[in-house]
């Protein structure tokens, strides 16, 4: 589990310690040396992931096209959207570009929580909404979505 420590980033401003100390129960720390893979384009999207430091590049592989850079991330930045959406695969692939450090949230996980924390769970996934429509690479849609997905969560309690 997390230490009080370990939770700073302005994501998780405004929660109660209460509140806190739930969210530590599902959050586990991973790090990466820079060139590493974090997660890779097609395959199985499990994770949703918060980058706390260092920086991350997200790059997109078309089937009929050269792979492109779709952006950077930094801490607080979220990526690994693909295991909310109910996708199968993750889109993209994400490296880390300097050694980082991530908050990594099993999609199953969350979603149990957002079903026994309703209240904690919606304003969580509306913080990390808000933090996608900050970055500029994000598409409306993966935004509509995560918002349907904190309602549906407020729903069914």
């Amino acid at each position: 589990m997390l230490t009080d420590e370990q939770l700073k980033l302005t994501l998780f401003d405004g929660f109660t310690e209460e509140e806190l100390d739930e969210l530590k129960r599902i959050i586990e720390v991973a790090s990466f040396s820079a060139g590493e893979a974090i997660l890779r384009q097609n395959c199985r999207a499990t994770n949703l992931y918060i980058v706390v430091s260092g920086e991350v590049e997200i790059t997109h592989k078309p089937y009929d096209a050269p792979e492109i850079s779709v952006g950077k991330l930094s801490s607080g930045g979220v990526f690994g959207w693909s295991s909310i959406l109910g996708r199968e695969v993750y889109s993209s692939t994400v490296t880390a570009i300097s050694p980082c450090s991530v908050y990594r949230l099993q999609a199953y996980r969350l979603q149990k929580f957002c079903e026994l924390h309703h209240e904690t769970g919606v304003v969580l996934l509306e913080k990390i909404a808000l933090s996608v429509a900050q970055q500029p690479a994000k598409i409306h849609e993966q935004i509509m979505s995560m918002i349907n997905l904190a309602m549906t969560c407020q729903d069914d309690n």
